[in-house]
């Protein structure tokens, strides 16, 4: 599943992904952008800043729901994965 990071927003930025699954954020963006788990949920993550054409991915392993956000712009950059069997 491919996320995109355009005009400082996330494109899709809710995903409905079964366990097992790759999920992968590329910034199109020329600041840079990170992706960072928040919250209580089933999986933690934290990337570092990544620029222009920079991906990040994981693999999601457990069903749940995974807020995150870039830190870098948590105001209009913030999604929602939920993780299904």
């Amino acid at each position: 599943m491919e996320v995109a990071y355009r005009n400082i927003a996330i494109d899709p930025d809710t995903l409905r992904v079964k366990v097992g699954s790759t999920i992968k954020w590329t910034n199109y963006d020329s600041v840079d952008h990170n992706v960072t788990s928040i919250g209580a949920g089933p999986q933690k993550f934290a990337s570092k800043e990544f620029g222009e054409n920079g991906t990040f991915e994981i693999k999601v392993d457990r069903p749940g729901i995974i807020h995150y956000e870039s830190t870098t712009q948590p105001a209009t950059m913030n999604g929602t994965i939920e993780v299904v069997r």
